[in-house]
């Protein structure tokens, strides 16, 4: 990742060239760039720029607290460390273990990967762009909160040994699940939509 500092000066060249493809109308070219572009630069601001990690990680940390709290699970999240969550060992040696929220774990990425194709995609009012992006982040937010809680979970009932497997395979196999549902109901099956509803217009315009 590129220093911060970098940040408008990569930022001028894309409004250009965004400028330029949407001025000839190569919409192609446009979306791919304009949402490969914009992820780049918001990971870039979100990481760099205005750090947004230890305040995304905390929020995650805390969710789990409070949701696994509901059904006795017992979590401690660290003050003054954001991100880490003491997880209640009960198998072999009852004891307290670290489990840290870092970036791969926080979401982040997945939530600006989604926004990045909402923002650009073709044919949709801003509005419709702006509620379709918030409920994304929203639900991407969710998704990656029930991955973390399903890995707290098994490493309290089943030790140390169960958290590569839990963190590694199943927790990234449910967050992969979901993520893909997410980009399904947000993205794909409108625009499966849009195009059914252009066919059928196109058809009927020709009878």
């Amino acid at each position: 990742m590129v220093p911060g500092y970098l940040f408008i000066p990569l930022l001028l060249p894309y409004l250009v060239i965004l400028w330029f493809l949407h001025r000839y109308r190569i919409w192609l070219l446009y979306y791919i760039f304009g949402s490969a572009g914009l992820a780049y630069l918001l990971t870039l601001f979100f990481t760099q720029v205005l750090d947004v990690r230890s305040l995304l990680a905390s929020s995650v940390a805390i969710g789990v607290h409070s949701l696994l709290d509901t059904v006795h699970i017992e979590t401690k999240v660290v003050e003054n460390a954001p991100g880490v969550l003491l997880v209640l060992v009960l198998t072999q040696r009852i004891g307290w273990t670290i489990l840290q929220i870092g970036v791969e774990s926080s979401g982040l990425l997945e939530m600006i990967v989604l926004a990045s194709l909402i923002a650009f995609y073709p044919g949709w009012k801003l509005t419709r762009r702006l509620t379709l992006g918030l409920i994304g982040l929203f639900l991407t937010w969710g998704a990656n909160l029930l991955r973390m809680i399903l890995i707290a979970a098994l490493l309290h009932f089943y030790g140390k040994e169960v958290l590569v497997l839990a963190h590694t395979f199943l927790g990234k196999l449910v967050f992969f699940i979901l993520t893909i549902a997410i980009y399904w109901a947000l993205v794909t099956f409108p625009s499966l939509n849009d195009i059914e509803h252009h066919l059928n217009r196109y058809r009927f315009g020709r009878a």
